[in-house]
């Protein structure tokens, strides 16, 4: 009752529109706007690329195919989601962290509940340069929700500037050298399934080398959990 009471005297404001929104953070005409994947009417059944005819896979993993199993996927990545996930990574609004993290958690109701979440890791200096790692944040936002343990058995040990710019092969030459077990959770990844926590998933390099480590540790099977895929353009 206080808190009905507390958002009519004191509103929350949408972070899109600034609208008056009520209990939620987004209001319901810009929720409406939001680039759900599900608006494609093919999806790759494996990393959620969005397809231009009716097929299980897209070519990519139909010639190579990953070790993680499949993906959930809430949006694509383009306005205005690309606006909240910049402004959560960037500007340290964690008020669209949080909305970002309701979101993801209420799509991941429909996923088969894994054993542990996973948040995929950075470098301490990005870390450090960046305040907090977003995935981190995520994980623990959708451990709470969904009550299922966040294990951070991963690390960045290199430090590399951003590879958007880079292509498929070269993002996954570099995180081959620079992604890393922690060696205490190793007891526990083996046998386990595993969803594995990322906010954008480009090019699935960094999904496929998480998860071939993780599967090579011996984990029976790893999950993406992801904000947004990029369309193939």
């Amino acid at each position: 009752m206080l808190k009905a009471l507390l958002n009519q005297v004191l509103p929350n404001h949408c972070l899109l529109c600034g609208d008056a929104s009520g209990a939620s953070l987004i209001c319901n005409q810009c929720s409406l706007l939001l680039p759900r994947l599900r608006q494609y009417p093919h999806l790759c059944n494996c990393c959620s690329l969005p397809l231009k005819v009716s097929a299980p896979l897209c070519g990519h993993c139909l010639k190579h195919q990953p070790a993680f199993a499949r993906s959930y996927i809430a949006f694509s990545y383009e306005h205005p989601l690309d606006y909240l996930i910049h402004q959560f990574k960037y500007r340290r609004q964690l008020a669209s962290g949080k909305l970002l993290g309701e979101m993801l958690a209420e799509h991941c109701r429909q996923a088969v509940r894994p054993d542990f979440l996973v948040p995929t890791p950075i470098h301490w200096r990005k870390r450090w340069q960046r305040g907090f790692n977003q995935t981190e944040l995520l994980a623990r936002q959708l451990g709470k929700a969904l009550r299922v343990p966040v294990m951070d058995a991963l690390r960045q040990t290199r430090y590399h500037e951003s590879q958007k710019s880079l292509g498929r092969q070269q993002r996954q030459k570099n995180l081959r050298q620079s992604l890393a077990l922690n060696r205490r959770y190793l007891q526990h990844i083996r046998g386990a399934h595993i969803a594995l926590i990322d906010d954008v998933v480009t090019t699935t390099a960094t999904a496929r080398a998480l998860s071939e480590l993780l599967i090579k540790a011996g984990a029976q099977k790893v999950d993406i959990w992801a904000l947004a895929r990029t369309p193939d353009h």
